[in-house]
């Protein structure tokens, strides 16, 4: 007889079933004798990764801060398996929406390269009761651990912000059951693109963007954190993005939206209205104190660089006091203002025009032809033929306004030194580089004394300034 010895050894992890043997003469057999009952109570493994659906696009919500999110008709591909080696027989799926809230503002960058092709699942979430509409076979299905099914599920909404999740009924070993199929506990999400359009132009929830990203919308903000503002350019597929709900906004804010330190407040306050602006039903002139925090929005939005957005509800809250309080209410004047404002800033100057040729001579005749407001409409008009190349129309009544604002205001006054620091820009538009010398030998000094060296009127004079001596070498 040989002596013979063998040693058997595992280490490490967690074992179902284990056969140690220190030698094996013969065949030998090795099974599952069954499954444990928490594979048969769920039995079902599920995954979702995301491809673009008719429209390759980046979408970035205007929220605090600026998130990812998903635009509707987003293909959701959703693979499942079993756990088990039996059989589980899939009876029916349902989407179950989870909270219909108003679209929030968003920005929306359309890429080249979108595909539209088939999809096998639909579902409309603008339906009170959404069912998954088949392109292709329906339930049932069948999965086991060798053979899985994928399911392509295009959510479409038109109106609402939707959460929703997927519920799977299956049979499996005679149970019954049903899989809830989700982020990680947390709902999907779908945001109704159509909201950021209104016919061909965009809505009030639009940042304006399209192939080109606007300057300050919110996914410039996201990129500039270090988050990237796509779902799609990772060399691995993007986690689905969990969407945190906005805080309470506070609407009592006085502050100057010329001040860069106001514009986190004011881009919150901003975000609240345009989302209630885009609903039916929307009232703002009601309240004096409200109509003013309005009107300060607007500056903030043009100031920001969002000057789409700003005219798109400038055009909305003109028209509703207009109608509710008058077109000579001073608070309509005010904002027929600020509206013309951002659409300079869209350079839609035509547009533009046409809005303060009728302000103009109205906020004269209301407010009196020395007024603050009547001499910024009067400076305006004048940017704005600056905008359609009339320079030398521009130059002639941006002297008459500096003038009367010397005379009214104060040569000190920031309307003042705004309309110096225009007629600075339409002399060397003209080729006057005397002229334009003349008037920044005197502005520079003004605007450091009376405004200070940071704020953006006094670096744009002096950076004028540098740039016409920098003409003589």
């Amino acid at each position: 007889m040989t002596d013979e010895s063998s040693g058997n050894r595992i280490t490490g992890g967690q074992f179902d079933k284990v056969v140690m043997a220190g030698a094996v003469h013969g065949d030998i057999t090795i099974g599952h004798s069954g499954d444990s009952p928490a594979d048969l109570a769920d039995p079902l493994i599920a995954s979702v990764r995301l491809k673009p659906g008719g429209t390759l696009a980046d979408l970035v919500l205007d929220t605090d801060p600026p998130q990812v999110a998903v635009p509707g008709g987003t293909v959701h591909i959703i693979t499942v398996e079993a756990r088990t080696n039996r059989a589980v027989v899939l009876q029916s799926a349902r989407a179950v929406v989870v909270s219909r809230t108003p679209p929030r503002p968003a920005c929306l960058q359309v890429r080249i390269g979108g595909l539209l092709e088939p999809r096998p699942f639909t579902t409309d979430f603008d339906a009170p009761s959404p069912q998954l509409v088949a392109q292709g076979p329906d339930f049932p299905f069948t999965v086991s651990a060798t053979d899985i099914e994928q399911f392509e599920i295009e959510p479409i909404t038109t109106t609402h912000e939707v959460a929703w999740r997927l519920e799977v009924d299956w049979t499996c070993a005679g149970r019954h059951g049903t899989t809830i199929i989700d982020n990680q506990g947390e709902p999907f999400h779908a945001y109704p693109v159509p909201a950021l359009f209104s016919g061909r132009d965009h809505s009030v929830l639009s940042s304006g963007c399209d192939l080109f990203h606007e300057r300050g919308c919110p996914a410039g903000l996201l990129t500039a954190s270090g988050v990237p503002a796509s779902l799609w350019d990772r060399a691995q597929p993007a986690p689905y993005p969990v969407l945190h709900a906005d805080g309470e906004v506070s609407f009592d804010l006085d502050l100057d939206p010329e001040s860069k330190e106001s514009w986190p407040a004011y881009r919150r306050i901003a975000t609240a209205i345009r989302t209630s602006a885009a609903q039916p039903g929307f009232r703002s002139h009601e309240s004096p104190e409200f109509r003013g925090l309005l009107i300060r929005v607007l500056r903030y939005l043009f100031v920001s660089g969002q000057a789409r957005p700003g005219a798109a509800l400038g055009q909305l809250i003109h028209a509703e006091w207009a109608s509710a309080l008058g077109e000579d209410h001073p608070d309509t004047l005010a904002c027929a203002n600020r509206l013309a404002g951002c659409l300079i800033g869209t350079t839609d100057y035509p547009a533009a025009r046409d809005l303060m040729a009728d302000l103009l001579p109205r906020v004269g005749r209301v407010l009196g032809e020395d007024d603050p407001l009547t001499l910024t409409v009067a400076s305006n008009l004048c940017v704005v033929y600056m905008g359609l190349n009339e320079y030398e129309r521009a130059r002639d009544q941006t002297e008459d306004v500096l003038v009367r604002s010397r005379r009214a205001l104060g040569p000190d006054a920031l309307g003042t030194l705004r309309t110096t620091g225009n007629l600075v820009k339409i002399h060397r538009r003209l080729g006057d580089r005397a002229a334009a010398l003349a008037v920044l030998e005197d502005l520079v000094p003004r605007c450091r004394r009376v405004l200070g060296e940071e704020h953006p009127q006094t670096v744009s004079a002096a950076a004028a300034l540098a740039e016409v001596l920098a003409e003589e070498g």
